[in-house]
């Protein structure tokens, strides 16, 4: 009888890579940062490591877990692609695609490697300190100097994605596409976060913060962008105390189109294309947030050599910045 454990165990869905590949063979263009190397390779070989997801305690329960999510989001964001929007997403869609777009922050590498920079700080912090016995911070420097990060990213993965769904289902749902003769690149970290508002000497990629985008490439030709609410009331705001200006105390009218074609998009649910250099901002993105690879339906990775060439560091990421 045919083991039916699954031992290659995907970080990145193999749907998702499929949606990034020419040809029925379903192969994709990678390109690997540590190597500086690019190659061609099928879904089921890239964006995933055996026993990714294999916990002590429980086996392979979460890999099981995560193909049951897969399974349910997949038809919707073929919906999406094939609608080219997404004005006919249902309420219930929506909570599953924002959902899945949670676990998917949380499934990969890159937390992993957080977990650990951050078990390394805090055993750094307490060398050559005298620690109380059978206190909090002894039990604590226990659990870290278990290099568990990847258990605890595995336990993360049942709970924290309900506690975050309601700050990502409070933002604003759109589908962009990118401009004829350019696509859209996708990570092994594939969704990303940013925020254009600075919070000096903290963090701003809190999904409840003022300000934050969440990114996700679906295909070449289209990523899903959720935008926050707070941003797009305040240019809501401006453009009604403006008119109000206008109107009622004679200033002179300022031209606010771009600001109206956004929240016209924005409440019509349109899909907006965007230029050639927000294209290259969204790249960007994938490749300063991403692990190692670098998934491509065309295999031009210019951009990825000319970031490297400028900051050879990143591939090697620090993702905890120590104050």
């Amino acid at each position: 009888m045919a083991n039916s454990e699954p031992k290659k165990q995907h970080y990145v869905p193999q749907f998702l890579l499929s949606n990034f590949t020419q040809g029925k063979k379903k192969r994709l263009h990678v390109f690997d940062l540590k190597s500086k190397k690019s190659f061609v390779s099928h879904v089921r070989d890239v964006g995933h490591e055996n026993n990714f997801y294999h916990h002590s305690s429980n086996g392979n329960q979460m890999e099981f877990a995560l193909g049951t999510i897969e399974t349910e989001v997949a038809p919707i964001i073929d919906q999406i692609l094939n609608e080219e929007t997404v004005a006919n997403v249902t309420d219930q869609q929506r909570e599953i695609l924002c959902y899945f777009t949670l676990v998917q922050i949380l499934r990969v590498n890159a937390v992993r490697e957080m977990l650990t920079e951050f078990s390394q700080l805090m055993l750094d912090e307490f060398v050559d300190e005298e620690v109380e016995p059978n206190s909090q911070a002894e039990a604590l420097l226990k659990q870290l100097s278990a290099a568990n990060s990847k258990e605890t990213s595995i336990d993360m993965l049942w709970k924290t994605p309900e506690q975050l769904l309601p700050h990502l289902m409070n933002k604003h749902l759109s589908l962009l596409k990118a401009p004829k003769g350019d696509s859209f690149l996708l990570s092994d970290n594939p969704v990303v976060k940013y925020n254009n508002l600075h919070r000096e000497g903290r963090g701003n990629l809190g999904l409840a913060l003022k300000g934050i985008e969440v990114h996700f490439p679906i295909s070449p030709r289209f990523c899903l962008c959720f935008l926050c609410p707070e941003i797009v009331q305040d240019i809501r705001n401006k453009v009604e105390h403006h008119h109000l200006e206008v109107v009622l105390g004679g200033k002179p009218a300022q031209d606010l189109t771009e600001a109206l074609k956004l929240l016209n998009q924005i409440d019509k649910k349109t899909t907006k294309t965007i230029t050639k250099e927000h294209v290259i901002h969204h790249n960007s993105l994938q490749i300063v947030h991403c692990t190692r690879f670098l998934y491509s339906s065309k295999g031009d990775y210019s951009l990825v050599n000319e970031m490297l060439e400028y900051n050879p560091n990143l591939t090697n990421k620090i993702r905890i910045q120590k104050q």
